[in-house]
């Protein structure tokens, strides 16, 4: 199977995205004043990890540098703008293979189902201070009445349940 690569958008000329979840420069020059143009080979980027498990790419245009997952870049160049209410899923190749068989539009529920399914889930029980349990924030704001983010941050302990900056957990732990 050839290897087929696309303009990424706002990219034009500088960057290109193939089906393999590949990302690579394109040769191009700089005009620089005084000093003479500048001549830049293109080559294949090599992508990064975050705590996720996604790979992110380092795009560079008129001076600006802005990271961007791969997945997404693939999906934008071969299959189109994501639909309003939907999000880049991983088939069952996991989060590390972006190539674009592995790859489409769904929920958020069936993008956790995958990650699920993956062992790329990071939920963690989360226990009151009365002994209550809760098999994530999540189930537990729901029980509270907060956001999940508010529970999450009380388990780090870095605010109290009222909001204020505290060392101790509030509540939860």
């Amino acid at each position: 199977m050839s290897e087929t690569w696309k303009d990424i958008e706002g990219y034009e000329r500088l960057y290109q995205v193939s089906g393999l979840g590949r990302v690579r420069s394109l040769d191009r020059v700089i005009a620089r004043e005084g000093s003479g143009d500048l001549k830049l080979m293109g080559r294949m980027l090599k992508p990064s990890t975050n705590a996720i498990r996604h790979r992110l790419v380092s795009l560079s245009k008129n001076g600006t540098r802005k990271t961007h997952r791969v997945h997404r870049l693939v999906t934008y160049a071969f299959i189109g703008l994501c639909p309003k209410g939907l999000e880049v899923r991983h088939g069952v190749g996991g989060s590390l293979d972006n190539t674009l068989k592995n790859l489409c539009y769904g929920t958020q529920s069936e993008n956790m189902s995958d990650r699920k399914r993956d062992g790329t889930c990071n939920s963690k029980p989360v226990r009151r201070s009365d002994g209550v349990e809760y098999r994530s924030a999540t189930e537990g704001a729901k029980d509270s009445g907060t956001h999940p983010k508010n529970i999450s941050a009380v388990c780090r302990k870095y605010i109290t349940p009222s909001g204020s900056r505290n060392l101790t957990a509030g509540g939860y732990g």
